[in-house]
């Protein structure tokens, strides 16, 4: 079941977020270490009203969580103008993976999204994450841009 977080469920989800860190560190370990998620991060994502965390709990388990946050794109002049839902942070345990964990959680960031009155929804992934890949094309995201970069 999806639900949106509660400073009780701040624990697990640091949990989570250690996990998604040392995920991380193996596969950008040139950028990325292991640690942890402040306590105060989190807090504040829960309580502002343009960001929110959903948590799928199975079985009183949080097995996997979303971090959402409303955005309204740069005032450029060439920038057409608008408001969108950026996806910062998502992760389903190891064990927990290919049960359906994820969509579910995406098709609710989905739902959020259009609450929040976004026309679309942003997320970066890392090149060498291919099951990640996989399922935001299954979900229709397509690629829009490509960061490099170069080593000195």
């Amino acid at each position: 079941m999806v639900r949106k977080a509660t400073f009780e469920d701040i624990p697990a989800i640091a949990e989570l977020y250690r996990e998604q860190f040392r995920e991380m560190a193996r596969l950008i370990p040139d950028f990325i270490k292991e640690g942890n998620q402040s306590k105060e991060f989190l807090e504040k994502t829960i309580t502002n009203d343009d960001s929110d965390i959903l948590v799928y709990e199975n079985d009183g388990v949080i097995v996997g969580f979303i971090l959402l946050q409303a955005k309204t794109r740069p005032d450029f002049e060439f920038m057409l103008p608008g408001k969108y839902c950026y996806i910062m942070d998502i992760l389903v345990t190891e064990m927990h993976r290919g049960k359906g964990f994820g969509t579910a959680l995406m098709n609710a960031a989905k739902n959020w999204a259009k609450e929040k009155e976004c026309t679309f929804i942003n997320l970066d992934v890392l090149a060498n994450n291919p099951g990640a890949i996989k399922l935001y094309e299954e979900l229709g995201f397509i690629p829009k841009a490509q960061e490099m970069y170069c080593e000195l």
